[in-house]
């Protein structure tokens, strides 16, 4: 009978990753740059004493000073949730993401309560079994402890002889105690690393200091049957009646630098997934853009031809217009130009996307700009019985794009005319700041919810509804105006309070063209 293969269904990359993280025998938790917890696997959950759900986007309940990243592994003491206070080994290293912004820390810590426990009484009986080798018990006690240590100990001379070692050594490296004792420490070095650590050792003696573990070298130790792995080291210079000695802790870390290769693998895969992802994303906004760009140019040939005839007729000189006919041309007029301002944002805001939009430099009178702008305005002004004032005098000569310039005014105008009620005030005025102009653009209107007004600057985005109940237009006028003001080199703000109106301001600076701005 055919053997059936049923496949296992393929782990998507962060459900492999979160399985990894959660598999690690450490303790791995992100933090960003204001210390909030962002991911706390369950050896932390196990070590520490909360659970992910308690402590994810708080503070890090840890009362200790993190490491700089990459700074190697630290020797810390904390305390549990419980109020119980351990030892652990503190590795922080920098939390990037796929574009290379640094997103916070990543912290990794080994339970070393029990390790750091025995190295401190192996020290401490190490310097009383020196002074009292004769005392058998605590003889027997010392071996204990050292056999009892969770990584491989050594006791090395001036000469680099091994003096003394236990049982995890002999395993770690595959010697038994016979072979290793009164043989240099070299044995256990690969070939081509054995003269400079020679060196190193002659080096150490002539300024013989504790070395803590994981300091940010990469060693590696090499087995009897010739295989080689990484190795974290830590010394401390004893004095002996033989002499001064040093005593080694060495710690394999093959499982751990599998894990961080892992992990490596899974991110960079993932990094090229993300490219990958943004470069279809930024070639679907591209085209995107061009199909703006060219729909709008095929849209605005015909509409004009359209606008152009309307207006011919309503000049009568094919014939006299009763009033329906009038009114018919007048609503083909109307709307006409309200679709033609539509295809206008929307290819201003193709060519933005595209970065495509251009300035052009001029120097004109602020006042006449305004003033043009007042009177293409006004027929809406008046239309809804509001009265609009205009505060513009003693203002230098701007040197900005005069055409852009007049836009972003209309859009702010058009915005205060149409969220204002009949009868309502609109007021723009003009302040000489120490590098710019300030132009300001005031209502009494429905007002902007202060958590919208943000948001209002967003493309397409339509705060609440105008002062007829409806909306209007595509939400692009303020985007595009931001965007204007922003190529001059200004900023655009608003205040606005609910039903007492808004204000929108935008500076322009002096100095804009002179500063490469446009």
């Amino acid at each position: 009978m055919a053997k059936i293969v049923v496949p296992m269904p393929a782990l998507h990359p962060a459900e492999f990753l979160r399985a990894l993280l959660d598999a690690s025998p450490n303790a791995i938790i992100a933090v960003d740059g204001e210390g909030t917890v962002q991911l706390w696997n369950r050896a932390a959950e196990a070590m520490l004493g909360w659970s992910e759900s308690e402590i994810r986007g708080r503070p890090l309940p840890l009362d200790v000073q993190l490491p700089k990243p990459s700074s190697g592994e630290t020797e810390i003491r904390i305390a549990r949730k419980d109020g119980v206070s351990i030892d652990a080994d503190l590795r922080a290293t920098p939390w990037s993401d796929a574009q290379g912004n640094r997103r916070g820390t990543l912290l990794i810590l080994a339970d070393a309560t029990d390790q750091h426990r025995i190295q401190r009484e192996l020290v401490e009986l190490t310097h009383q079994e020196q002074k009292a080798r004769s005392e058998a018990r605590l003889e027997r006690r010392f071996r204990e402890l050292l056999e009892a240590a969770p990584d491989a100990i050594l006791e090395v001379d001036r000469e680099g002889r091994i003096v003394l070692l236990n049982r995890v050594a002999e395993k770690m490296f595959g010697y038994s105690r016979e072979e290793l004792l009164g043989g240099t420490v070299e044995l256990l070095i690969p070939e081509h690393l054995r003269a400079r650590h020679a060196d190193y050792r002659i080096q150490y003696w002539h300024s013989p200091a504790t070395r803590p573990m994981g300091i940010g070298l990469a060693l590696q130790g090499k087995r009897k049957d010739g295989s080689q792995f990484p190795v974290e080291i830590s010394l401390s210079p004893v004095d002996s009646e033989e002499g001064l000695r040093v005593t080694a802790i060495i710690r394999d870390i093959s499982e751990r630098t599998q894990a961080e290769d892992r992990l490596r693998a899974i991110r960079e895969e993932y990094t090229h997934e993300l490219e990958e992802r943004n470069r279809l994303i930024e070639r679907a906004n591209r085209l995107k853009s061009e199909f703006l760009a060219s729909m709008s140019h095929e849209l605005r040939t015909p509409l004009h031809t359209i606008i152009g005839f309307s207006e011919l007729l309503t000049e009568e000189l094919e014939g006299v217009l009763d009033e329906r006919q009038k009114r018919f041309f007048g609503h083909i007029q109307k709307d006409s130009q309200h679709l033609l301002e539509l295809i206008n944002d929307l290819l201003d805001l193709s060519k933005i996307e595209a970065g495509k939009l251009q300035l052009r430099r001029e120097v004109f009178d602020a006042r006449a700009a305004v003033e043009e702008v007042l009177t293409s305005i006004r027929p809406l002004v008046q239309a809804k019985s509001q009265s609009i004032t205009a505060a513009v005098d003693d203002l230098p000569a701007l040197e900005a794009d005069r055409t852009r310039f007049k836009q972003i005014l209309l859009n702010l105008l058009s915005n205060a005319v149409k969220f204002t009620p009949d009868g309502g005030s609109i007021t723009i005025e003009g302040a000489l700041l120490d590098e710019a102009v300030e132009f300001s653009v005031s209502d009494t209107g429905v007002g902007i919810p202060k958590e919208e007004q943000e948001l209002v600057f967003d493309k397409f985005y339509q705060v609440g509804q105008t002062s007829k109940g409806v909306r209007e237009g595509t939400g692009l006028g303020l985007a595009i105006t931001r965007h204007l003001v922003a190529e001059h080199g200004g900023k655009l703000s608003v205040a606005s309070q609910v039903g007492r109106g808004s204000r929108f301001s935008f500076t322009i600076p002096l100095s804009a063209f002179k500063a490469g701005k446009v």
